[in-house]
Parts: C-alpha cells; sequence; structure tokens
C-alpha cells in the first residue's frame, strides 16, 4: 500500500510518501513495515517516520521474498532474529557523490530486538555508510560499514554491533538479460557486555549467484556464525540452489541446505514458490 501527499514548508514542496508492507504468515497478519517518508528537505535530507527494516548491511533491508535463498544469512538471523533487524524509530538519509556515489544514514529507534537488546526500551542507535563505484561499462562495486549501539538498564546490557558489506556485480549491458553474476558478502562482530564484561562473537557469510539464461539463476551461499553469547557454539551451512522465474511476478526455487551445529551435520532439501501482485515501486531519495 503506498500513499501520497504534498505539504508546504518555507515556500517548497515537500513531497511525502507513506508505505505499509503486511505479510500473511501463519494464520495472522504481521505489519513488517509501516513508515513515512519526506523527501527534499533542506541539504537534500531524507527523513523517515515509523517502523522500518533497518540498514544494516545490504541484506537485512531486502524482505524475504527477495533475498537469493529461502532465508537470511545465518548471521543476520542469529544476531537480529528470525525477521532480520527492524525497529520502530526515526531515520535520516542523506546522498552525496565525489570518487564514486555515497550514502549515510543514521538511525534512532526503540531498542526492542530480542536477541541484541533482550527486549528493552532504552533508544538504539545504527549509522550506516555505503558506497557505489561502477569500475567499468558491465562491472558495478559495492561496499559499506555498520555501527550499532544500545543498552537494556533492567539487566545491565550494553551491545555493539559492527558490520562491513560489500558486492561485486558484472551485467553486460548487450546482454543484460541473459547474463548476470554477483559476489556478495558480510561480516558482523557482536559484543553483548553485561556488568561491562562480554566477548565479542563473530558471523559472516559470502555468497554469489549467476544467471544461465533469461529466467535461470544459480547460487551458491556459506554461511558461519558463533553463538550470541554464552558457549562458543559454531553453526555452519551451506546452501546451493537453483530458481527458475516463470515471469516477472513468479518464481520457483530449489535449495539444498547442509548445516553444521557442535559438529552434527543435517541435510534438508526445500522447495519454494513465490508470487506477488502489483507493482514493487523504488523509493524516492
Amino acid at each position: 500500500m503506498r500513499a501520497r501527499s504534498r505539504s508546504r514548508f518555507s515556500r517548497r514542496s515537500i513531497p511525502s510518501h507513506t508505505k505499509i508492507f503486511i505479510a500473511l504468515e501463519d494464520g495472522g497478519v504481521d505489519a513488517e513495515e509501516v513508515y513515512a517518508y519526506w523527501t527534499g528537505l533542506p541539504g537534500r535530507v531524507r527523513l523517515d517516520v515509523g517502523k522500518v527494516r533497518q540498514q544494516l548491511g545490504e541484506l537485512n533491508r531486502w524482505h524475504l521474498h527477495a533475498v537469493p535463498e529461502g532465508e537470511y544469512p545465518l548471521a543476520l538471523t542469529t544476531y537480529a532474529g528470525d525477521e532480520g533487524l527492524a525497529g520502530t524509530g526515526v531515520s535520516l538519509y542523506r546522498g552525496f557523490g565525489g570518487a564514486g556515489t555515497h550514502e549515510l544514514w543514521a538511525q534512532v529507534t526503540m531498542g526492542s530486538n530480542e536477541i541484541l537488546f533482550d527486549d528493552g526500551t532504552a533508544p538504539a542507535f545504527l549509522a550506516h555508510l555505503n558506497n557505489f563505484w561502477q569500475l567499468t561499462p558491465g562491472l558495478y562495486a559495492q561496499a559499506g560499514a555498520t555501527f550499532v549501539r544500545g543498552t537494556n538498564p533492567d539487566v545491565d546490557l550494553a551491545t555493539t554491533l559492527w558490520g562491513g558489506d560489500f558486492r561485486l556485480t558484472w551485467r553486460p549491458p548487450a546482454r543484460a538479460q541473459y547474463r548476470e553474476w554477483t559476489l556478495r558478502g558480510e561480516i558482523y562482530s557482536l559484543r553483548k557486555e553485561r556488568g561491562g564484561a562480554g566477548e565479542a562473537r563473530l558471523g559472516a557469510y559470502l555468497g554469489t549467484t549467476y544467471k544461465l539464461g533469461r529466467r535461470w539463476i544459480a547460487a551458491l551461499r556459506a554461511d558461519y556464525v558463533e553463538a550470541p553469547e554464552g558457549a562458543l557454539d559454531i553453526q555452519t551451512q551451506v546452501i546451493p540452489s537453483l530458481t527458475w522465474w516463470q515471469s516477472e511476478w513468479v518464481f520457483l526455487r530449489a535449495e539444498w541446505r547442509h548445516a553444521r551445529l557442535a559438529g552434527i551435520g543435517t541435510n534438508q532439501l526445500a522447495f519454494q514458490a513465490v508470487w506477488s501482485i502489483g507493482p514493487h515501486k523504488h523509493e524516492t531519495y
């Protein structure tokens, strides 16, 4: 759902937009994102207010149906929950140029994430820097960094999360509909301090996708993550997948997942069908 309004501010036209993303799952209705944003503010700043999927790395901002595999990477689900990091609050965005294109996000939300902040109510802060470069007509690179900080005085908890992400995409202009290769990865360092004491834990993934033809995409992702706190349990998994796009709105996917936790391996074969109705327009910056 999308609404748009226009207002007046210092004789300038300030467009505002509203976005609502609702998911029907497990027999219930979940409002994944509900927010309004304003563009054209002084200093070319964009303002978001409401519940948003936060700018943590690259894939956290994506809705699950758009992720190259059937689930978010283990680093995200282990450190931010099954649905990733989302919060209710205020966000500021500013884009700028110079030796590439760059974006800077600053977000203040209620620190209610169960894993990061133990369902706290104190404010949590996030800063994210994204950088883009067009290396050749067919080669594009992206690199970013994220910092998250929050506390929960009720349980004497202070949480710090550092993240780095990159993406490299090759898309030959003359054959963009038939050939595309992407390599992406993210790494996170999480430290939960209770009473001033805590250990840093690491999580990361590396994934690649390759377009075999106009409708077929092969993908492979490897995950590594350490438990957020407590015993140093390590979980890994490898996920190869194959996706067939029937149309712009419908795709079918088959994937195999080999996971290991505490030295015990499991295998799972999954099939996924996704369809969407209506346009999914890009936001205005």
